[in-house]
């Protein structure tokens, strides 16, 4: 994207990066110290300045933005995309952090064959995301940008830290593309992006889920070298924005399938229900129940059960993990007899204000712990389990209901 980067902001980073690189070598060479036995050939150990740099996230998060002009995406069919082209290399996000209006993905970097690099400068289209379908922009977001049919982002990078090339190696004297007497400049095996968010007019950030596709080139800003240089991610990077405010996603980067590990042993055929945790600010109700159900499977039918509208709503609106469903209970002992679970991971979902509400069943005239329950009186309730942020599991349980099983098919 187009920006004025003012010629102050990158000394400081190279300044930093420069330190760094020294420190991380004395640190290397006195590690090596420490083992006299260890053999010094040449050909069978690598010295540290072979290994790729690296773009150290304290450098970046100490180092100044440099503003970025988002036209071409706020105005579509009045500009053209900056980065030339994304086939040079790919970044693989590993860590997300986010605050206010700023956003930090760490990852590796490799460049393709035959690329070249000329800097690191990220930017990023923001999609929002499919409640639904996790990892996918909602319909009609995944559409080319820029162009005049496209509809104008939620949000545009405004802000970024650029690196130039060499200043990875600590390099104070690289020239244009940050080649030196040495060669061209390294492309690093990992790197940091920090930007800025914002809107095209200036309002506060819309609160909701949304998928960063990031992507970037070099800081020629065109010709050959750009065509080169530019880069993906291997993955859209989810975050949230929750009054206002950018907020990592649990699992965003380190759970890919959109699921979360979790203890739901509490959930077990058998166990005696009871809450679990303090709830981590869930509350679950149960509406419409079903409260009678037939013992055998009605004709054309796949089955029965305690059926309801379940609604979960948090305190902390935002994408948590979330398994809502239904249990059925012995009311004598108080032990899970139907709608048992035994998965190990829960899936993550968006809750806002009016939290989510889905229809769930327990079913009882097959899959109940014992196969189909016999006819009689038993208690169902609704139940609510997350993760919280130290990857403790909650329960949380809404009122009971009586539910009566009656023999029969249900057919009059």
């Amino acid at each position: 994207m187009p920006s004025r980067r003012p010629a102050p902001a990158t000394a400081p980073l190279r300044r930093t990066a420069a330190t760094l690189a020294a420190a991380a070598l004395a640190l290397s060479l006195a590690a090596c110290d420490a083992f006299p036995g260890a053999r010094q050939d040449n050909d069978e150990q690598a010295t540290p300045s072979a290994a790729a740099p690296t773009l150290d996230p304290a450098a970046i998060a100490a180092a100044e933005q440099v503003s970025v002009d988002p036209g071409w995406l706020c105005r579509p069919g009045e500009g053209e995309d900056p980065v030339p082209s994304r086939e040079g290399g790919t970044m693989t996000p590993r860590t997300v952090s986010a605050a206010g209006n700023e956003v930090t993905i760490s990852g590796d970097f490799a460049l393709e064959d035959g690329a070249a690099y000329g800097g690191f400068a990220p930017e990023a289209l923001v999609l929002p995301a499919d409640p639904t379908a996790r990892g996918l922009p909602a319909d009609g977001a995944d559409v080319e940008p820029g162009t005049p049919d496209s509809p104008v982002p939620p949000m545009v990078v405004r802000a970024r830290v650029e690196v130039p090339a060499g200043a990875e190696d600590g390099n104070e004297d690289a020239t244009d593309g940050g080649a030196t007497d040495e060669g061209p400049a390294r492309a690093p095996s990992a790197v940091t992006a920090r930007l800025t968010l914002g809107t095209c007019d200036d309002a506060p950030l819309p609160d909701g889920q949304y998928l960063l596709r990031l992507s970037g080139g070099g800081m020629e800003g065109s010709g050959r070298q750009a065509e080169r240089s530019g880069w993906t991610a291997s993955e859209d990077v989810m975050v949230d924005v929750v009054e206002g405010r950018l907020r990592a996603v649990p699992g965003a980067v380190s759970s890919t399938d959109g699921e979360i590990p979790a203890d739901l042993s509490s959930l077990a055929c058998g166990t005696e229900l009871a809450p679990v945790g303090d709830g981590d600010g869930l509350a679950v109700r149960a509406e419409d129940p079903t409260t009678t159900i037939p013992a055998e499977i009605p004709r054309d039918s796949v089955g029965d059960g305690a059926r309801a509208r379940v609604t979960v709503t948090s305190t902390d609106h935002g994408t948590r993990a979330l398994l809502a469903g239904i249990v059925v209970t012995d009311p004598a002992t108080g032990t899970i007899t139907a709608g048992a679970r035994n998965a190990q991971a829960i899936p993550l979902q968006w809750l806002d204000a009016e939290g989510a509400t889905t229809g769930e069943t327990a079913w009882t005239t097959h899959g109940a712990c014992h196969g189909a329950l016999s006819p009689g009186t038993y208690r169902a309730q609704a139940f609510a389990a997350t993760v919280d942020a130290e990857g403790a599991t909650h329960l949380v349980l809404s009122e009971p209901w009586d539910v009566q099983v009656v023999p029969g098919d249900g057919a009059d």
